[in-house]
């Protein structure tokens, strides 16, 4: 009798908290970064920041541009991407000093963007010229280094440690019981 309570009072408990629990639960929307670029600090033709770091992707990104130029850079300034064909998929303009300009587009993944409902892989472009890809340098010096003097300090470790057992153990005797002692 007393077993069959328990039971049933935990069905009562689980029952309860089928009522309790949430719907269904459905896929987060991707983070959103917002970003003001500022074109033209100071005298400069430069941007700031002038590389944008992504947390994580997918990411919806918005970047604002803002005209912030004077003197020499009191031009029009522009942020643009567009692909490995060099077709502008997004651009906007900030033609006067204190002039914004904003657009939001999805990084979907490391080589893929979206915007306005069109898929593109965006070329990498720093002051509107393409920059040739980098060739691939093999282990870093640093590294190299790092691993070589490793080796040494666990190699030079393991002498240590083999002495310091050998002297340790009773075993490992001097020779001076197995040295023949003559004629006397």
């Amino acid at each position: 009798m007393r077993s069959a309570s328990i039971v049933l009072a935990l069905a009562m408990v689980m029952a309860l908290a089928l009522v309790f629990l949430p719907a269904p639960a459905r896929a987060l929307d991707p983070p959103k970064l917002s970003i003001t670029v500022e074109a033209g600090v100071g005298e400069l033709l430069a941007f700031n920041p002038g590389t944008i770091i992504l947390p994580s992707v997918p990411i919806i990104l918005n970047v604002t541009l803002v005209n912030t130029g004077t003197g020499l850079a009191k031009t029009a300034h522009t942020f643009s991407i567009r692909d490995s064909a060099g077709t502008k998929h997004i651009e906007i303009w900030a033609n006067a000093t204190g002039q914004r300009s904003s657009v939001e587009f999805a990084v979907n993944s490391t080589t893929q963007m979206s915007f306005r409902g069109v898929l593109f892989t965006p070329e990498i472009v720093i002051g509107g010229v393409s920059r040739p890809a980098q060739p691939e340098i093999g282990v870093f010096l640093r590294a190299y280094w790092i691993g070589i003097i490793g080796l040494v300090a666990m190699l030079v470790w393991t002498g240590i440690t083999y002495f310091i057992i050998k002297a340790s153990s009773r075993h490992s005797a001097d020779h001076r019981e197995h040295i023949r002692r003559g004629l006397t």
